[in-house]
């Protein structure tokens, strides 16, 4: 009788995959924020979770990957994930309410500890410029226009007022703004609590603006 399959060296079972990687990438972003992103090696980011570099690169091609997947996971693309947990009906229901509760578990996931930490890194590392960082914008702003243009064809929205692409900019620039000035890595808790009202004042303007409503739902 043949005994189990084996693995190929350093392939985990897919079962171990996900919480190997959400490892790697906060003890990343550990070293990141003490040594910068090209003071901290592969081998330091590996040894940080008690672990080879052989079995680091069965999860990640390169270091430039373990910062991809911080941003995909914290950076705007993170929308992606929020959109993902938002009840669908609410969109159609209520769109107002839809953009509000957006926004709030956007601020949500960006005011953690690791949320914070990547941000002070983008801005000390000069990685705000990185190619990554303008591909994650632009998924983002996609995925919420593509609401946009759902609203416009609804009537909800007027086409006069702009592109679905420059509507979904309109409302998460200035969201994206209060972050780096206030959830970064040494922000106080009164600096925190102003990004979450400034954000929340956008909205509401945004709200009146683009829908003509200001009853919250």
């Amino acid at each position: 009788m043949s005994g189990p399959a084996r693995r190929g060296p350093g392939r985990p079972p897919k079962s171990e995959a996900g919480d190997t990687k959400a490892a790697l990438v906060e003890a990343a972003l550990r070293l990141f924020a003490q040594k910068g992103f090209a003071g901290t090696s592969i081998r330091a980011i590996a040894r940080e979770v008690g672990l080879s570099e052989s079995v680091l690169y069965a999860h990640f091609p390169s270091k430039q990957a373990i910062f991809e997947a911080a941003l995909g996971r914290l950076g705007p693309q993170g929308v992606a994930g929020v959109l993902a947990d938002i009840d669908p009906a609410l969109a159609d229901r209520d769109p107002p309410g839809f953009v509000r509760e957006l926004v709030r578990r956007v601020v949500d996931r960006w005011d953690t500890p690791d949320g914070r930490l990547l941000t002070s890194l983008m801005v000390r590392d000069g990685l705000v410029h990185d190619p990554a960082m303008a591909a994650n914008l632009d998924d983002a702003m996609e995925r919420v226009a593509a609401f946009f243009t759902r609203w416009i064809r609804a009537g909800a929205v007027s086409a006069d007022l702009g592109a679905p692409f420059d509507l979904a900019y309109a409302l998460l620039a200035p969201v994206g703004q209060a972050r780096v000035l206030w959830l970064h890595a040494d922000a106080t808790p009164e600096q925190r609590a102003t990004a979450r009202e400034r954000a929340a004042r956008h909205t509401e303007l945004f709200v009146r603006a683009v829908f003509g409503r200001t009853d919250p739902h």
